[in-house]
């Protein structure tokens, strides 16, 4: 297995785009056209989005995203006035609850999930997406028949803590450092 500094720096990106490029398209732009946003769903093993990325990997991939998305949440939610400039340099997607229903107040449609959550969806065989068929017909074609083997994802969450504290520091350091990278790391530290 790669370890999760080389997999970061150099198959995390392609991996992502792998994975969202066979999402369809009325399935994740629906809520917010600008913002590429994954549903927990996408993510479980009901569904076949996931099996893109080698098993070898999808706990690193998991992994990833989940620090993607915390980073990404801290950003908006501790230092919302810098976040534009933020967005515009790294384009990270959304993480949000499923669109289960035509109205966003009937469903998790739009509200973001914490970033633990898509550590429970890529084992979670309980979820069944969009379970009163909103929109099912766009995704029907992607369940999936085959049994998934359950993604150890602990051992690489602890291995990549430090290694994203380094990534924060070159960020800030190097991009935005107006803002205390030790700052924003402690933010992200109170979300873990």
């Amino acid at each position: 297995m790669t370890d999760f500094k080389t997999y970061y720096k150099q198959q995390f990106q392609k991996d992502l785009l792998n994975f969202v490029e066979q999402i369809p398209v009325d399935g994740n732009k629906h809520y917010d056209r600008n913002e590429f946003n994954i549903q927990y769903f996408f993510l479980t093993p009901q569904y076949k989005y996931l099996d893109i990325i080698p098993p070898g990997r999808q706990g690193l991939f998991a992994v990833a995203l989940y620090w993607t998305i915390l980073v990404d949440q801290t950003f908006y939610s501790h230092f919302r006035n810098s976040y534009q400039t933020f967005q515009k340099k790294t384009l990270y997607p959304k993480f949000i609850g499923n669109c289960t229903a035509p109205s966003l107040m009937s469903s998790e449609c739009g509200h973001h999930q914490h970033p633990r959550k898509i550590l429970q969806a890529i084992n979670d065989t309980v979820d069944k997406g969009n379970r009163f068929d909103f929109e099912r017909e766009i995704f029907k074609k992607d369940e999936s028949n085959q049994k998934r083997q359950r993604i150890d994802y602990f051992p690489i969450l602890e291995q990549s803590k430090q290694i994203i504290k380094e990534e924060i520091k070159d960020y800030f350091e190097n991009h935005q450092p107006e803002i205390s990278w030790t700052e924003f790391w402690t933010k992200c530290e109170q979300e873990l």
